[in-house]
């Protein structure tokens, strides 16, 4: 798909600048549950020495209840922020969400493993969960955004193909010529001017 094609279908306008389909939506998401689940699953890792490998069994269920939980707010989110020209607001926020989101989540885990008896354990592990677990998920979320935005906004210049869809180079280098020129003397087609 050419740029200019891909342009005529982009959302995204001078009034709507980080304006997304429904498909970049679900891209980012997607990014965002990758990213922060094996930045969660490293950071954990090397903070324990290799033993916290084993937080892979209770950080891939998790993250799925992150995305499940998150997705919608997301949404939300970007649709509430198209209008605002400003990426470091955008950041800025997810990356506040992304905080939320595990606060959120990393409480309700603390909820189900809790007992009667471990009720002050188990808030201080909370607490020391969200040590990582806020900044980690803060990042992963703000970065899978930033990355899919800019993706969407290099498609609409042509600078990325779009998947799926494969296009000659030769061909999409003609169209962009005729594009820019057209010619003043047709009996002379060597005398041509830019067009604007």
């Amino acid at each position: 798909m050419t740029g200019a094609a891909h342009e005529a279908s982009s959302p995204r306008t001078t009034a709507e600048p980080f304006a997304f389909t429904r498909s970049e939506f679900w891209s980012g998401a997607g990014r965002a549950w990758l990213w922060t689940a094996f930045l969660l699953i490293a950071v954990w890792a090397i903070s324990t020495g290799g033993i916290g490998i084993v937080a892979a069994l209770f950080i891939l269920p998790a993250s799925v209840v992150a995305l499940a939980i998150g997705a919608p707010g997301a949404y939300v989110l970007g649709r509430l922020l198209r209008r605002s020209p400003h990426v470091p607001i955008h950041l800025a926020i997810f990356a506040a969400y992304g905080v939320l989101v595990s606060v959120v989540v990393t409480a309700a885990y603390s909820l189900v493993t809790m007992t009667p008896t471990t009720g002050l354990a188990a808030v201080l592990e909370s607490s020391w969960l969200l040590i990582v677990n806020g900044p980690v998920t803060a990042i992963g979320l703000a970065g899978a955004w930033f990355v899919t935005a800019k993706r969407a906004r290099r498609a609409d210049a042509g600078a990325v193909s779009i998947a799926g869809r494969s296009e000659d180079p030769d061909a999409a280098a003609e169209d962009a010529f005729d594009e820019r020129y057209r010619v003043i003397d047709p009996g002379r087609a060597r005398r041509q001017r830019p067009r604007g």
